[in-house]
């Protein structure tokens, strides 16, 4: 008894002297105080509220506290996505960076869960969200399509398949825009081997690029420039054939005209 009496006393010596020192201060809560007395359903709850309000940080901290203290429980999990989804909402190159991280770290902890496909789309959005302009460096647009592809190939049959390739057909739309605009450059400029060769692997490549009619146009052209005349008139009467109420249709017979009376 009197052991156990001094252990105390040293204990609050100790305390003492390490408050008087500037030692560590308790750590307190960044969220609301009365947590403790919440459901881990309330908590949650809170959570969202933060997060429609765009309060991310706060929402964040709700979320945290439900992973942290319940990691194996099916809300925990959820929450560990919400936190996910905080850094995405917030948009920026450096919170982008901390979601995709976030979203693998589900995937590799709970490989089996329902959300998964989620997580494999969202990890594929931040790519998608980082794209530069067709005319700028393509490389977040190629990590785009690879990720989309992946989470296809992984989640065929997934519930949330229409938007991955919805998604997936937009950043291989914009890598085919930025070939066409290479393309365009190089008619500019007379190198017609170079647009023709660049045209080409266009159509192979992105069969479903929404532009085909002014690629088959520009085809005709690069051709015609050539003097592949024959040819050139083959790609022009696609243009009029297969896109009729395209505004590339009515350039096509005008050019069909010239070369008839050329």
């Amino acid at each position: 008894m009197k052991t156990t009496r001094i252990l105390i006393i040293t204990a609050a010596v100790l305390a003492l002297v390490a408050c008087h020192h500037g030692g560590p201060r308790p750590i307190r809560l960044a969220i609301d105080p009365e947590i403790s007395r919440l459901t881990k359903e309330q908590i949650f709850d809170r959570g969202e509220q933060q997060l429609a309000a765009k309060k991310y940080v706060r929402a964040r901290n709700y979320y945290s506290y439900i992973y942290e203290n319940f990691p194996n429980d099916p809300l925990g999990r959820r929450a560990l996505l919400r936190i996910a989804d905080t850094y995405f909402a917030q948009g920026d190159a450096v919170n982008l960076v901390e979601a995709q991280y976030k979203y693998r770290d589900f995937i590799n902890r709970y490989p089996g869960s329902d959300s998964a496909d989620y997580a494999m789309l969202q990890i594929a959005m931040v790519s998608y969200k980082q794209m530069e302009k067709p005319d700028r460096d393509q490389q977040k647009t190629r990590e785009a399509v690879d990720k989309f592809t992946d989470m296809i190939r992984t989640f065929p049959n997934s519930p949330l398949r229409p938007e991955a390739d919805k998604k997936l057909q937009d950043a291989m739309d914009r890598l085919a825009k930025h070939e066409h605009i290479v393309a365009r450059f190089y008619i500019k400029r007379h190198s017609y081997p170079a647009a023709v060769q660049r045209l080409n692997g266009l159509v192979e490549q992105y069969p479903n690029y929404r532009e085909r009619d002014a690629v088959f146009y520009d085809l005709g052209t690069a051709l015609a420039g050539q003097g592949r005349k024959a040819e050139a008139r083959l790609y022009f009467e696609r243009v009029i054939s297969e896109f009729p109420k395209s505004e590339y249709a009515d350039k096509a017979k005008r050019r069909l005209d010239q070369m008839k009376t050329a």
